[in-house]
């Protein structure tokens, strides 16, 4: 069974972003294990065709619970990451899209796909059993419509 991550959605990501101090936005952390193959049930070159032909490079990370990235290298040798986010309702996916990058975020290309996405609801106390990887939490799978898109840093 594939594992699934969670995620959120923007749509009308264009041109090129600066990180800014003042944004709530949570650190990027790049400890993403799973790959856009967890989310998606279709090829990443058919949901983004720039990258047809691209590697991945396993720089793979998340800002937040509902943003992740996945690196790669284009045919071109481009360093490139595809991100994807889905929905939530108060939530603004396009202020996650600058801090994909350390300096300077452009946006090379947008679009939409059906993905899966895990809603999970925990209580706050629980007994926890053996084995248990996420005690007192409940995970519902769906299928969403979620934002993706391409950047380079730089």
């Amino acid at each position: 069974m594939k594992k699934l991550m969670t995620l959120a959605i923007a749509l009308g990501f264009s041109g090129t972003f600066g990180v800014a101090a003042e944004d709530p936005i949570p650190q990027r952390q790049m400890n993403l294990t799973q790959g856009p193959d967890a989310v998606f049930d279709r090829p990443v070159a058919e949901i983004m065709p720039a990258l047809a032909g691209a590697t991945a490079t396993g720089e793979n990370g998340r800002i937040g619970p509902e943003f992740v990235f996945w690196g790669y290298r284009q045919s071109d040798g481009r360093r490139v990451f595809f991100f994807a986010c889905a929905p939530q309702p108060d939530f603004d996916c396009a202020e996650r899209v600058p801090a994909v990058c350390a300096v300077t975020t452009t946006v090379l290309a947008t679009g939409e796909a059906s993905g899966a996405v895990v809603r999970r609801t925990c209580r706050n106390i629980v007994v926890a059993g053996v084995g248990d990887v996420r005690p007192g939490c409940v995970d519902h799978v769906e299928s969403a419509s979620m934002a993706v898109g391409l950047v380079s840093c730089g």
